[in-house]
């Protein structure tokens, strides 16, 4: 009896301890996430400056749209050896969780050559997803990334920020200071976004992580255009889903 009763005990034991194991091991994934991924961010550039349109106006010289905008390159690179390939790169959940005081923000596809980008983007993809599928080199109008690992981006912008009017006869500058002329601080413009990438390999397996961001970078207004490196990815946690 009492052989049976200890033998029952150390079962339950075994169980618990099973138990607590599996417990840890999910919480321990929960908070780190996938140690050792097929593909992982290198480096996000983002590249501040500001832009403009010049309006139909016969009263005046110059009468300029003005728009911030942020351009965000992210570098995808291959993180363990073998033959796994990229087969595409998503963004979703947009969330804008401080918005400037002044503007609208939206957020832009590439749809142009490298040099122009932008130069016909137009719908606004804040409430939906932006996707680049795996190739053979790095095309951003066409939303591709070579599948070994390449460069992808997109553009937050702020619109509608105000019209610049002069009757000064010298070229404008399209860069920082046409903020300083509308009076426009840099508090103003500042905001912070989230957005999940989830990356799917060639073998149908994703990974998915929450990158937070804050534009633009703080010198744009004295510097005309303004860039920064991040590199320390270390607050992404990239889960398979």
């Amino acid at each position: 009896m009492k052989k049976n009763l200890f033998k029952r005990c150390l079962f339950l034991v075994s169980i618990a301890i099973i138990a607590m194991i599996v417990v840890s091991i999910i919480i321990k994934y929960d908070v780190e996430g996938e140690k050792r991924l097929p593909f992982a961010i290198s480096k996000i550039l983002l590249v501040s400056t500001v832009d403009g349109h010049v309006v139909d106006d016969p009263n005046n010289i110059w009468n300029i749209g003005v728009t911030q905008v942020n351009d965000i390159f992210m570098y995808i690179n291959k993180g363990i050896e073998g033959d796994t390939t990229i087969k595409e790169i998503k963004f979703e959940n947009f969330n804008v969780e401080k918005a400037p005081q002044k503007g609208r923000l939206k957020l832009l596809r590439p749809t142009g050559e490298l040099s122009n980008l932008y130069t016909h983007s137009e719908q606004d993809y804040l409430n939906e997803s932006i996707t680049y599928t795996g190739g053979v080199i790095d095309d951003m109008k066409a939303l591709e990334i070579a599948n070994n690992g390449g460069i992808l981006g997109f553009r937050f912008s702020i619109e509608d920020l105000g019209s610049y009017i002069s009757n000064e006869t010298q070229e404008i500058t399209y860069d920082g200071r046409l903020l300083s002329n509308l009076g426009i601080g840099i508090e103003e413009i500042k905001f912070n976004v989230s957005f999940d990438i989830i990356i799917t390999t060639s073998n149908n397996v994703s990974y998915k992580g929450t990158i937070k961001l804050d534009m633009p970078v703080d010198t744009v207004i004295e510097e005309g255009s303004s860039s920064i490196e991040i590199t320390d990815f270390s607050d992404v946690i990239f889960k398979r889903i």
